[in-house]
């Protein structure tokens, strides 16, 4: 798995500009899980502490949030796209929505703890990429909302 998944850590914007060394350092010392889900199957729930994201490798997620007006919204991600990012950000902290596979849907789970075994170059790159990440779902958030 070790050169489908180096191709998949390339094609994610968590790991944009990472060198295929740090790549190869990511699979060596992360060891990113596979993870299979069918229809139906929680990837995690509101209110779990968060410890981890996944990269998509393919399929659909459905977020289920506490709103009454659209309690659910359908995720449609590209290959390699991030999950639960909160659990890098904010390790610890209690997860906002729960997230359910749409269909078959895989994964490659990146926990915190391996990120800590990373160099500390490829650390800094990495938390470059997660600030950006999150500046850009702040930035969709922000703008569908309607500021009175």
């Amino acid at each position: 798995m070790s050169d489908e998944c180096t191709a998949l850590l390339a094609k994610s914007r968590l790991f944009a500009g990472f060198s295929q060394a740090q790549l190869e350092e990511v699979v060596t010392h992360v060891q990113p899980r596979q993870l299979k889900l069918k229809r139906g199957e929680r990837l995690y729930k509101r209110g779990e502490p968060a410890d981890r994201c996944w990269l998509i490798r393919s399929g659909t997620l459905t977020v289920k949030r506490a709103s009454l007006r659209t309690p659910f919204r359908q995720m449609l991600y590209n290959q390699g796209a991030v999950t639960g990012i909160q659990g890098l950000a904010d390790p610890g902290s209690e997860r906002a929505v729960t997230m359910i596979a749409d269909g078959k849907t895989e994964l490659v789970e990146i926990t915190q703890e391996g990120i800590a075994k990373l160099s500390p170059e490829a650390q800094i790159q990495l938390w470059q990429n997660v600030s950006r990440l999150l500046l850009h779902k702040l930035t969709a958030c922000l703008s569908r909302e309607t500021l009175d």
